[in-house]
């Protein structure tokens, strides 16, 4: 996505076969009864980082549990493989990745692996086999050349989703991965590189074949033949809307240009890369509320932002990592990795007392978003409803409602609540207020603007943290 054509593009829709040791899911140590499309295991804590290795992935989990930090899932981010999705393991990386997956789920911990629907152009013979097979996207139905898109680790073509040979091809890769029993994948956004090739055509379909269709197509089998193979307790991340480097100005009309995954499957959201500042944690609540304005259910975005700044230790402020922990214990869905330094204990005892507070936050009100996005999700909305798109102001579910802070210091934040219904103050019962009412406060870093609705038992759900 870290290309200059792509920007440009994007600023314009502005204006205008089984492996034999395959996984047998009555073999999962999880048993839970399951009884919406989704797994309750996607509202837990999750954690990752860039470029690791199964050791520093391991240790990443030991170290949050060692501080008495719950943790409910763990991304193996790229580069895990030989190369970029061959499904085939780096052992100087991962020497033991069945044995990984198994000492996470020991811990009661999910497993999600990062990947794209890109061969590159190097990598032989994968890449010339598909080829000239006609497994990828083509320039056009009379040029017959594989299309290569430049994308963000190198050039390469896109597998053409609608070819059933081609699909066939790829379940055989994939089931290499699906045999040691991860639980789903971070299926990355290859897809919108396809707007770099104007007119692409898919053998497949035998027509040219636009962005939105192909990118549809490209999730949902993610999403389908893992849970066809694993079992529906599978879940995927993947991007709802995300407008890259923060194209504010886009209305919620046009959203759908700027969507990824199908909305019936995207349960467990991200909203894309940003800068580790306040300014790039509003473009996360950008996406965010275009997300929800487009009906996406359930996302989140990376805790601290997934880019770092070389010219700050560590990658970024504690200040903002703990604002962003904050906020992002109040999402439906809490993750934190990316570039840099991520983990609280390596900035301070504030924000690991902090972080690992509203963590525990968190995980007390997952019954709580279960039950709200149940809710939402039979009436085809978002978990979330923003009140605007200056402050992002929003409520989770009914009783739950959050005004991000973003400035430093928090100081005399102006905070107008609700125009319905009695709102307590979390991190002071004893401040209850009407609706419409507006509030100016201050907030240390022990506390953060979330007011639940009088009488919600989520409240009691919340004060057994506090």
């Amino acid at each position: 996505m870290k290309h200059l054509k792509l920007c440009l593009f994007l600023s314009f829709l502005v204006l205008a076969g089984c492996q034999k040791d395959k996984f047998n899911p009555a073999d999962s140590p999880f048993k839970t009864a399951q009884t919406t499309p989704w797994p309750e295991w996607i509202f837990k804590h999750w954690v990752w980082e860039d470029e690791g290795t199964q050791q520093s992935a391991q240790q990443l989990v030991d170290d949050y549990l060692a501080n008495d930090i719950p943790v409910g899932a763990i991304i193996i981010d790229s580069p895990w493989e030989t190369d970029y999705n061959t499904f085939s393991w780096d052992k100087t990386l991962y020497p033991d990745p069945k044995g990984m997956v198994n000492y996470f789920h020991s811990k009661g911990v999910r497993v999600m692996v990062w990947i794209t629907g890109v061969v590159n152009v190097n990598v032989q013979p994968m890449y010339n086999e598909a080829a000239a097979k006609g497994y990828f996207l083509t320039k056009s139905a009379t040029d017959t050349s594989a299309f290569v898109a430049n994308w963000w680790k190198g050039n390469g073509s896109l597998i053409d989703f609608y070819n059933p040979e081609a699909v066939k091809w790829w379940q055989g890769k994939v089931d290499s991965v699906l045999a040691i029993g991860i639980d789903g994948w971070k299926v990355d956004g290859t897809d919108f590189s396809m707007l770099l090739g104007g007119n692409v055509y898919s053998k497949g379909l035998g027509a040219n074949i636009s962005r939105i269709d192909y990118s549809r197509k490209y999730y949902n089998f993610f999403h389908n033949y893992t849970r066809e193979r694993l079992g529906i307790d599978r879940a995927n991340t993947t991007r709802p809307v995300d407008t890259y480097y923060g194209f504010q100005s886009i209305p919620a009309s046009n959203a759908e240009n700027f969507s990824f995954s199908d909305k019936a499957n995207c349960w467990a959201g991200w909203v894309g890369d940003q800068d580790p500042t306040y300014k790039g944690l509003k473009v996360a609540l950008d996406n965010m509320y275009l997300s929800a304005a487009y009906g996406y259910l359930s996302f989140g975005s990376d805790i601290g932002g997934y880019r770092e700044d070389n010219t700050i230790p560590r990658g970024r402020t504690e200040d903002i990592l703990i604002r962003w922990a904050q906020f992002g214990a109040f999402c439906s869905i809490m993750e934190n990795g990316g570039g840099g330094e991520h983990r609280p204990w390596k900035f301070s005892a504030t924000a690991l007392n902090v972080y690992r507070k509203f963590t525990k936050l968190h995980h007390a009100m997952i019954p709580y978003i279960q039950s709200s996005a149940d809710s939402a999700w039979r009436l085809k909305k978002s978990i979330y409803t923003f009140s605007d798109r200056t402050n992002y102001r929003y409520l989770l579910g009914k009783d739950i409602f959050v005004q991000p802070i973003l400035q430093v210091p928090a100081d005399n934040i102006s905070i107008q609540l609700p125009n319905e219904g009695r709102w307590v103050y979390l991190f002071d019962n004893s401040k209850v207020y009407d609706a419409n009412t507006t509030v100016t406060m201050n907030f240390p870093y022990e506390e953060f603007p979330v007011f639940v609705r009088e009488g919600s038992s989520v409240l009691d759900l919340l004060k057994k943290e506090l």
